[in-house]
């Protein structure tokens, strides 16, 4: 990656997995970094490991007033992020589409489709306001290619992408 020393890039989901190994790669370009996620202990375990700035937030992305408040209360030296990683997601049982939990589908949907819509909706007008900003939605082969099980998880991924598409052509200019 380029340098992007001074650059603010907020990650979701950045407590394990692919968010924690985004934060260190990022770090590594000398980017500040803006840490979210559900499990404020392990953002402060990660954060000790950075040789970057931090600020972190607890928050759980399915919550959408949550979502606004965390992004409108960010200190004036956090508030201009360029780089939006959406990485928070999650799965929820292998089950057969006739077994599955509903509450597993709610959780899903909530986390993969809607969090990431509520944190763009947060993020985005600021970046189309300066002119200037990326964000990435961290997908999976599962947006395309279903396997047994995986339903709604699927789905979801597909709604990623499809929603990805959308924002570039709103967002572009």
């Amino acid at each position: 990656m380029k340098n992007l020393k001074d650059k603010i890039v907020m990650i979701t989901g950045a407590s394990s997995g692919i968010g924690e190994g985004c934060a260190r790669k990022f770090a590594e370009t000398q980017a500040k970094l803006i840490l979210v996620a559900r499990r404020l202990d392990r953002l402060e375990k990660l954060a000790t490991e950075l040789p970057v700035q931090t600020y972190l937030i607890k928050l759980d992305v399915r919550n959408q007033a949550d979502v606004e408040k965390a992004i409108n209360e960010l200190p004036d030296k956090w508030a201009d992020i360029d780089i939006l990683i959406n990485n928070a997601g999650l799965s929820r049982g292998l089950e057969k589409f006739h077994e599955c939990k509903i509450s597993g589908w709610d959780e899903m949907i909530d986390t993969n489709v809607k969090g990431l819509l509520y944190v763009s909706r947060a993020v985005t007008p600021n970046m189309v306001k300066k002119g200037l900003g990326h964000v990435i939605n961290i997908g999976s082969i599962a947006g395309h290619e279903v396997y047994p099980g995986g339903n709604v998880y699927c789905a979801t991924k597909h709604a990623v992408d499809a929603i990805t598409r959308g924002m570039r052509i709103d967002l572009s200019g």
